[in-house]
């Protein structure tokens, strides 16, 4: 097998989030010999390194060095940024020193940089500059996925729609290009949920393939569906391969809910996930309006008394 060959898999097993398999590729792959296609297979390793929370594993791994490459460099600031987030840490300086790091000389345009380095400010909430990092992405198949969630994210559906229509003029049939379009469908609705559905049932035939993202993936459409039972089986098997993985508890409170299950078994995964990732954005959003109740309830009472 060539090296573009082992590369093309590698890069789709990392948009699946098959991480382990390609964690495995990579470590033992003999196929990979010259420099760029190693460096690429490395900064998709640490990737995966940092995608399964193996933080330290990293940091140890890549040196903060000028002499390393920018696309490593950007890895290793992301492990750090998400390690003190998750320890709720201050992370001011580290989302300073992504900005510094962006603006160093060719990394305004390098595509590992850019897409990293708008993760990390994705994860801190300012999506704004994400979208200005990933501003030069044509032909940046990752860059364009991650401006598409980020669009979903500021409900501007007609923007993501126009990313991924004209990704479809030069980026064929990919595989994350049908991933985009199955978000977009989720968001659409009607005769969409089923193809977006499709799309993931497709990728899940594989046993290989049957990541936590793809079952997430037919689960939301599921959901969408109003196949509630469906998603529920789907989202099962998705916490027995991680029973600590956020997204996959996000959906099953979901899924809880609109099957009216007890308030004892979902409230079980709200505090599974308030334990994992107690700065989740489901977490924050809940607690502020459970605030919000309190507050209103309050007001009554006060109104009642008098």
């Amino acid at each position: 097998m060539d090296e573009e060959s082992v590369l093309f898999g590698i890069r789709n097993m990392f948009a699946l989030g098959n991480y382990q398999a390609l964690i495995n590729e990579v470590s033992s792959s003999r196929t990979l010999h010259s420099p760029d296609s190693k460096l690429e297979a490395q900064t998709y390793l640490y990737r995966s390194y940092v995608a399964q929370g193996k933080y330290n594993l990293v940091l140890s791994d890549i040196h903060d060095s000028p002499d390393v490459d920018a696309g490593l460099n950007s890895i290793r600031l992301l492990a750090l940024y998400l390690q003190q987030k998750s320890k709720s840490q201050p992370t001011d300086d580290l989302v300073q020193q992504a900005h510094q790091l962006f603006e160093q000389g060719t990394n305004r345009v390098h595509p590992v940089v850019q897409v990293v380095i708008a993760t990390l400010f994705v994860n801190a909430g300012k999506l704004d500059d994400a979208l200005q990092v990933l501003h030069v992405r044509t032909k940046k198949l990752e860059c364009v996925a991650l401006a598409v969630q980020i669009y979903l994210q500021m409900d501007r559906l007609d923007l993501a729609r126009n990313e991924v229509n004209h990704a479809k003029s030069w980026a064929e049939d990919a595989l994350l290009l049908q991933i985009m379009e199955a978000w977009v469908g989720l968001r659409v609705g009607g005769e969409k949920y089923q193809e977006a559905f499709y799309i993931f049932e497709e990728f899940g035939q594989s046993n290989s393939a049957q990541t936590i993202k793809v079952l997430n993936g037919q689960a939301a459409s599921n959901l969408a569906m109003g196949r509630y039972p469906e998603a529920e089986s789907l989202l099962l098997e998705a916490l027995n391969k991680n029973s600590d993985d956020p997204e996959t508890l996000v959906n099953m409170i979901v899924c809880s809910n609109l099957l009216a299950k007890a308030p004892d078994a979902t409230n079980r995964y709200i505090n599974q996930l308030r334990e994992v990732a107690p700065q989740h954005p489901f977490i924050v959003d809940l607690d502020l309006k459970s605030s919000l109740f309190d507050r209103s309830a309050a007001r009554f009472n006060l109104v009642d008394a008098s």
